[in-house]
């Protein structure tokens, strides 16, 4: 039922106009898209437009000097202002024109009409007022010479005329065009707008109302109603979704009916679980307190081990501490994995020597400790003794026979644990100064001390 809930308010979560508003954000975005295409490929096309006038009206201003060159020349010959007054008036009809202004010979301005240049490069029309500005445009001009040949071909340079004008003017020249382009955008965006709101309104909108109110009857009580069919037109992936809603409509109804068993099968399996659960606990436990490498006792086993022992004792307690002599030689002559190996059979020899009410452990890499509970000292040295001999009796893998040392203490009334086994591991150390291979005593407590004080002495 949380699947069916889960889906249910995927699709009728909202208000009714859920499918509109899936159908309006197609629109807006294929409308979005078709815009900015739109608008890309008219500025694509007012540039082309304009780029082409523009070139037609720098042509038309070229074109001015072969038109107006021989009439600017005689007037200007024969000193006719009247004639050279009505020519540039004629040439300010042009609309590629904005000024004209003629210079002779020495630059001194003869005649001028329109806008012209003034000493600061600024136009200016006649009255001394700037023109009024072109939206998107830029001023430029051309300045043509004026030259008399005489019937006898002497050349005469009499001065020269400029015609200023604006590529603005090629803007008004394909403004008629941006209107029709602009208009014709327009029809075609209102018209696919219908088009397409009728088309994704019956493909989309329509199929979606339907799922919708289809999950919103369909429960666990009604997965038998008939299955929803798609009235639209076509095969698209919406008619595979009801396909997929139909699938899942009989998987759900199959996977209620087989529920019940499930529930029985996971009572059992949980019983099962349990079970194994309290078996792995157990395997963890000695996992905690076992070396992985000689299953033997860890060292936080012996230390759990000697707590033990010690508290409230009233029978002997002895400790033995043993160590494989001139071990670090095996590693570095053999390796670490035939180290490893030694200990191993090392330990395996131990085990198989110490009695069952001794705690064997590994106290760190190659020192095992034997925990003898009810034993003194003379029993716990000559346990140690006969574990030596054994020892040095066996071979053992890769490397032959070795020798180990062992040192002996008993508890002392009072005495701590880790006097204990201070003194076992004293005991050890002087086993390795006095040759290894031996059994070395720590006789007890106070004869230590003694013995400390006369050496002091």
């Amino acid at each position: 039922m949380a699947i069916l809930r889960s889906i249910r308010t995927m699709f009728d979560g909202g208000p009714p106009s859920q499918d509109r508003a899936l159908a309006g954000r197609l629109m807006r975005v294929i409308f979005g898209c078709y815009v900015i295409v739109a608008v890309g490929l008219t500025a694509v096309q007012m540039m082309v437009a304009y780029r082409a006038a523009s070139q037609r009206l720098q042509d038309d201003v070229a074109a001015l000097q072969r038109t107006f060159s021989p009439g600017i020349e005689d007037a200007m010959w024969r000193y006719n202002a009247e004639v050279l007054r009505g020519i540039l008036a004629g040439m300010q009809e042009i609309p590629a024109v904005i000024g004209v202004e003629v210079r002779d010979e020495a630059g001194r301005r003869v005649q001028t009409t329109g806008a012209v240049t003034d000493e600061d490069g600024q136009l200016r029309r006649g009255d001394g007022a700037t023109p009024a500005a072109r939206p998107f445009g830029t001023p430029f001009s051309r300045t043509f010479p004026v030259i008399h040949t005489d019937e006898n071909g002497r050349i005469y340079p009499i001065g020269s005329w400029t015609v200023h004008s604006d590529d603005s003017i090629a803007i008004e020249q394909v403004k008629n065009t941006l209107y029709v382009i602009l208009i014709n955008s327009a029809i075609k965006s209102v018209m696919l707008w219908f088009i397409f709101y009728l088309v994704i309104r019956t493909m989309v909108g329509r199929p979606l109302g339907q799922i919708r109110d289809y999950l919103a009857r369909i429960d666990a009580d009604s997965l038998g109603a008939p299955p929803l069919v798609i009235e639209a037109g076509g095969r698209n992936e919406l008619h595979a979704l009801a396909g997929a809603l139909n699938t899942m409509r009989d998987r759900l109804r199959w996977s209620f009916e087989e529920n019940a068993a499930l529930m029985r099968d996971l009572r059992e399996m949980n019983a099962t679980l349990q079970d194994r659960i309290a078996e792995r606990t157990r395997d963890l436990e000695a996992l905690a307190h076992t070396d992985l490498l000689t299953s033997l006792f860890n060292r936080r086993k012996l230390d759990e081990a000697l707590a033990e022992a010690t508290e409230g004792r009233g029978r002997p307690l002895s400790l033995i501490l043993g160590d494989i002599d001139n071990f670090k030689s095996v590693n570095d002559r053999h390796g670490h994995k035939v180290g490893d190996q030694v200990l191993v059979a090392f330990a395996d020899l131990l085990r198989d020597a110490v009695r069952p009410t001794d705690i064997l452990g590994r106290w760190g890499g190659e020192e095992f400790m034997l925990l003898c509970p009810d034993t003194d000292l003379p029993a716990a040295v000559a346990l140690a003794e006969r574990l030596r001999q054994r020892v040095e009796a066996t071979a053992l893998p890769e490397v032959g026979t070795r020798t180990c040392s062992f040192g002996v203490a008993t508890l002392a009334p009072g005495e701590s644990t880790d006097s204990l086994v201070g003194r076992a591991d004293a005991a050890l150390y002087r086993c390795k100064r006095n040759g290894r291979n031996r059994v070395e005593v720590s006789a007890s407590l106070w004869s230590e001390a003694g013995l400390a004080e006369r050496g002091a002495a």
